[in-house]
């Protein structure tokens, strides 16, 4: 009912299949909730019939969630502008991905997209953000992709040196060459956000790799699967032929044959929209293991009570048969971002002591 309640919210039905009881509601409302998608129910929800809709109570509820969303995406994004401000007033490059950019592609329903952290792809590699995070904030807490950036102490923001990455790190380099082809001429200016975004190109893939990270190693929730049905349907530049061959290079065909499965039959996202052909077995597959985890993960109950290193062996072994590549990857990335990580730290640890 939920899935149901996001194609009202999409405009492509007008009301639910059935009147829901208040306990169905209340279900219906902590779902949203867990798959962080509750500020745009909450449009859906008000587009229902009379006889439709949750009782005041529970209405009134949702709308003060509703409420909170648009005050803090309007504070994030502020702070988004002032990050993007600070970094091309220091003669960077920068993008703001995912959260915040991504919701200027929801038009009415950005200010109910529920927003995360800040993350800024800034160009010029490592050195250049190290350099960068060094002379304003600096800190050791870095990772293969990005820096924490302690500009804000309500916020987390995140400064990519790798906008993302994938395990294989075969595959990593291939995904490198990939989003290294896009420049700062590309990005796109949102004039009332006053930050730039990555153009559509760009989110085609880089979301799809976004959410196959997460998917793999933490939990997804509806909320980046809305995030990329946004992203596909304003999608006007599309060459599905060109599109396949990245998937393919990077094996990312199965899981995105997943995406478009969910996508067409859940969120009604039209054929010519769509990336690649559908695979309904392994959609089905996904699109339960994303109602099971919620955002991140959170609402997934299957490991509770085992330690990280069991809870990770058994999660990947329920991930191998669809998804060997970055499952098998996995121990040896760990080992080699745990031997990077230190040498980088270790660095700046130095340069922090003799500064």
């Amino acid at each position: 009912m939920l899935l149901e309640l996001i194609q009202v919210t999409l405009g492509h039905r007008d009301r639910l299949s059935r009147t829901l009881s208040s306990k169905e509601w209340q279900d219906v409302y902590e779902k949203a909730q867990k798959q962080s998608v509750a500020g745009v129910c909450l449009q859906g929800m008000s587009r229902l019939p009379k006889e439709q809709r949750p009782s005041e109570d529970l209405y009134w509820e949702w709308y003060g969630v509703a409420v909170q969303i648009q005050y803090i995406n309007a504070k994030v994004d502020k702070q988004a502008a002032s990050v993007w401000r600070k970094l091309k007033d220091a003669g960077l490059d920068a993008a703001i991905l995912k959260g915040q950019g991504i919701a200027t592609e929801y038009g009415e329903l950005a200010s109910l997209r529920q927003s995360g952290d800040i993350d800024v792809w800034v160009l010029g590699g490592y050195r250049k953000v190290c350099d960068f995070v060094q002379s304003t904030f600096p800190t050791d807490d870095v990772a293969y992709h990005r820096f924490h950036y302690n500009m804000f102490e309500d916020i987390e923001v995140e400064l990519h040196h790798r906008p993302t990455l994938m395990r294989n790190l075969i595959d990593d380099r291939k995904l490198a060459r990939w989003y290294n082809g896009f420049g700062a001429d590309r990005f796109v200016y949102i004039e009332e956000k006053g930050f730039a975004v990555p153009p559509v190109e760009f989110n085609r893939i880089f979301i799809l790799t976004h959410i196959y990270r997460h998917f793999l190693f933490e939990g997804i929730g509806l909320r980046q699967v809305m995030d990329y049905y946004f992203v596909l349907k304003n999608d006007k530049t599309c060459k599905k032929e060109e599109t396949a061959k990245i998937l393919k290079e990077l094996r990312l065909t199965r899981f995105a044959e997943a995406m478009m499965w969910i996508l067409h039959t859940q969120f009604d996202l039209e054929n010519d929209k769509l990336i690649c052909d559908m695979n309904e077995k392994e959609g089905h597959f996904v699109l339960a293991e994303i109602l099971q985890t919620g955002n991140f993960g959170r609402a997934d109950t299957r490991f509770k009570g085992m330690s990280t290193l069991r809870r990770m062996s058994k999660h990947g072994i329920h991930l191998l048969l669809h998804y060997p590549s970055e499952v098998i990857w996995t121990p040896i990335w760990l080992v080699y971002h745990k031997i990077w990580r230190y040498n980088k730290q270790r660095r700046i640890r130095k340069y922090l002591k003799k500064d």
